[in-house]
């Protein structure tokens, strides 16, 4: 059978994040000026939006100017955050009543419509802020999600991996894994400079064949949640690989950015391993994996190679010989 390998990030990346954050500033930055002007000089203002500027009306737009500028530092410490963008929300709606409340005052009505024209653009601006920060926020509290498709039933992928202690043969960060029981176990996980860190960890969910799923425990320096998925690739015998995580440390609670930062790319490495020793039966390196400098342009002596990783398995397809 002929090796057509399948390795794809399905993630959302919230692209909308960074479109939200801004008109979020901008609106902050719009608060504080409006708050300002408010606190300075409400009897233009008033005068502005076509309002009698009375003792009540400049009292009311100094209370809203307080409020204004509350919002827009509010807004502009936590950009990314959904909810000081739904205070403003709730803020535009207090506006309306009191442009309602100062109709009866009225000097120019094009004024007043104007005012509320005015006021309903900026509501606009913060609905549309506020839900794709909130948007933003679900998509980054997702998991990180990779797949690969390997050349084996699914039934044979899962049985491998599900023998977490040789887990490390694949994943070359881990050194190694005790299975205290069924459900729980010891990770040791190398870090730089020669150290390295533990955690215990428990299976969540384990279906024979298509799941399992697993988190750390309580206390653990490191906290993650994960899962890995095998179902059947249509059209073939064989096996789509998904692996969901999500990563903390040290007391913090796990999220999709961290592993991104620190798990994406030894995720990939790992499901592409996967596929090497279910189809062939080792890792395969090359010179550039061997050394991380400048080298020469030959095979390295057999001294300083990797040990060759083998796991007794029959290949997915046979070389044909050249006539």
């Amino acid at each position: 059978m002929k090796s057509v390998p399948t390795f794809r990030r399905t993630s959302d990346s919230g692209e909308d994040q960074p479109v939200a954050v801004k008109i979020a500033k901008g609106m902050g930055l719009f608060s504080l000026a409006l708050g300002a002007t408010e606190l300075a000089a409400p009897r233009m203002l008033a005068r502005l939006i076509g309002i009698k500027p009375g003792v009540g009306v400049t009292t009311t737009l100094r209370l809203a100017g307080v409020r204004e500028i509350i919002a827009g530092i509010a807004v502009l410490l936590e950009p990314r955050r959904p909810m000081p963008m739904y205070m403003r929300v709730a803020g535009d709606a207090m506006d309306f009543g009191l442009l309602a409340l100062g109709a009866r005052h009225r000097t120019s009505t094009p004024r007043l419509l104007g005012a509320v024209g005015a006021v309903a653009g900026a509501t606009a601006l913060d609905v549309i802020g506020a839900v794709g920060l909130s948007r933003a926020r679900a998509a980054a509290s997702r998991p990180v999600v990779y797949a690969v498709t390997i050349n084996k039933p699914p039934a044979e992928v899962y049985a491998f991996y599900r023998r977490f202690s040789q887990l490390p043969l694949f994943m070359d960060y881990l050194e190694s894994v005790t299975e205290y029981d069924a459900r729980r176990s010891r990770w040791v996980a190398k870090l730089p400079l020669g150290k390295t860190v533990n955690w215990e960890a428990e299976i969540t969910d384990d279906i024979p064949g298509p799941l399992i799923a697993w988190q750390s425990t309580e206390g653990s320096r490191v906290r993650m949640r994960g899962r890995v998925s095998f179902a059947q690739a249509p059209g073939r015998s064989a096996t789509e690989v998904r692996v969901e995580m999500v990563l903390g440390f040290s007391g913090k609670q796990p999220s999709a950015m961290l592993a991104k930062l620190f798990a994406q790319p030894q995720i990939k490495g790992d499901l592409r391993r996967l596929k090497q020793v279910m189809e062939t039966g080792e890792v395969l390196f090359s010179d550039a994996s061997e050394f991380t400098r400048p080298h020469p342009a030959q095979p390295a002596p057999e001294v300083m190679r990797r040990p060759q990783i083998f796991i007794p398995n029959p290949p997915t397809a046979e070389k044909g010989l050249r006539r």
